[in-house]
């Protein structure tokens, strides 16, 4: 009888546990008592100080159906803090809210332009301690202050955050997240780059109106924590071929002898480097391989002779050098690791490293010799004239 009641016992235990685990999250606080962050944008205001603007979702706007919201009301809001520094101005934006402010929804950072150029460290150094703080969130630059980048209007998503969150997806810019910046600072020497957003005006007819709206721009150039210049659009083109950002990218570039305009469709792309000393010199050898359809072409060229297909080949992946090398060439020019190449030189050939560690951005451009290899293969023409043969 008393080893019944003892499994009897047992079972029910078992179950209460069991049925402790579906009641939801256990937690110290109460969902209603929190709010959430969806973006953050740190900038350094006129009098040095540190501004930290955080974009909150507002539930009580949120419309759980299709005429449940008044349209003009935004289902956001944008408050500002400012401080000596970043957890200072982040303490003065709690003080003001009826809600303890929440990081786990987090998706973007954005830095604005004065700030970056200040240098990020500050920033960095909160975000490593902030053990509440996700890592793997997308990082952008804006040239300008980064909170009136809050002030688009939202057209096809509507939070601001997904529409920057997006471009970063969307690999319509060279996405890098927080955990890679820090990275680069802790473990090379503190050079990256960020992606850039822009805020522009523009009329759109179905809206009856011009709306401020948030694209892509380039991409700003860290050098030791700090954005000194930045990448033009195109330069951010070889920056994504040189870093496997991009599944798929569209080129447009010139025949030779202005024979007409093409354009292609590149995929698959991915890059390899391998550095080889030579002596005081190490040669660093980027090859990078892919597909590529062609889209369209201004040309009367009969791309059903092989010999065509191969001079179109040919030409698509120049195209793919010059814009490499000119990302390559934009970063040399500012003695930027823009692309960590150091890390091939210092843990293959340590002792090399260590004679360049009084000045190595200096010493690794001087003795590197940067060696390009295209391999794109032209794998579809389409529709191919052939009046010229």
């Amino acid at each position: 009888m008393l080893r019944h009641v003892t499994r009897l016992f047992l079972r029910i235990s078992l179950l209460a546990a069991l049925m402790a685990g579906l009641t939801g999250c256990w937690s110290k606080q109460e969902l209603n008592d929190r709010t959430f962050v969806s973006a953050m944008l740190v900038d350094l205001n006129e009098k040095g100080q540190t501004e930290v603007s955080t974009l909150f979702m507002l539930p009580n706007r949120i419309s759980t159906g299709l005429n449940s919201n008044v349209p003009s009301t935004k289902p956001f809001v944008l408050i500002t803090g400012v401080g000596k520094d970043v957890a200072e101005a982040l303490q003065h934006i709690q003080r003001d809210l009826p809600r303890t402010v929440t990081w786990g929804q987090i998706q973007v950072v954005i830095i604005g332009d004065r700030f970056a150029k200040k240098g990020l460290k500050p920033l960095f150094d909160h975000l490593i301690r902030a053990t509440d703080f996700r890592l793997p969130i997308y990082v952008f630059y804006f040239n300008g202050m980064a909170k009136n980048l809050a002030k688009l209007d939202s057209i096809f998503e509507r939070f601001p955050t997904e529409v920057w969150r997006e471009a970063a997806h969307m690999k319509q810019v060279p996405p890098i997240r927080i955990r890679e910046l820090l990275y680069s600072i802790w473990n090379n020497l503190g050079d990256s780059y960020i992606p850039e957003l822009s805020m522009k005006e523009m009329k759109l007819f179905t809206e009856g109106k011009t709306v401020k709206w948030s694209g892509v721009g380039g991409a700003a150039i860290m050098k030791d924590s700090k954005v000194i210049d930045r990448f033009s659009n195109e330069e951010m083109l070889g920056l994504l071929l040189l870093n496997n950002r991009v599944p798929e990218m569209l080129i447009t570039g010139q025949l030779p002898g202005n024979d007409g305009v093409y354009s292609a469709r590149l995929e698959d792309v991915r890059h390899e480097v391998y550095a080889v000393r030579e002596g005081s010199d190490v040669k660093l050898h980027v090859t990078i391989k892919g597909n590529a359809d062609l889209i369209s072409i201004e040309s009367g060229m009969n791309l059903t002779s092989i010999a065509n297909i191969k001079k179109m080949e040919a030409v698509i992946n120049q195209r793919i050098e010059q814009l490499v090398r000119g990302a390559a060439d934009k970063a040399k020019s500012e003695q930027a690791d823009t692309f960590q190449w150091s890390e091939k030189i210092k843990y293959k050939y340590p002792k090399l490293w260590q004679a360049w560690s009084d000045n190595p951005r200096e010493q690794m451009y001087a003795h590197m010799k940067l060696e390009f290899d295209m391999k794109v293969t032209l794998r579809g023409t389409g529709v191919s004239r052939t009046a010229n043969m």
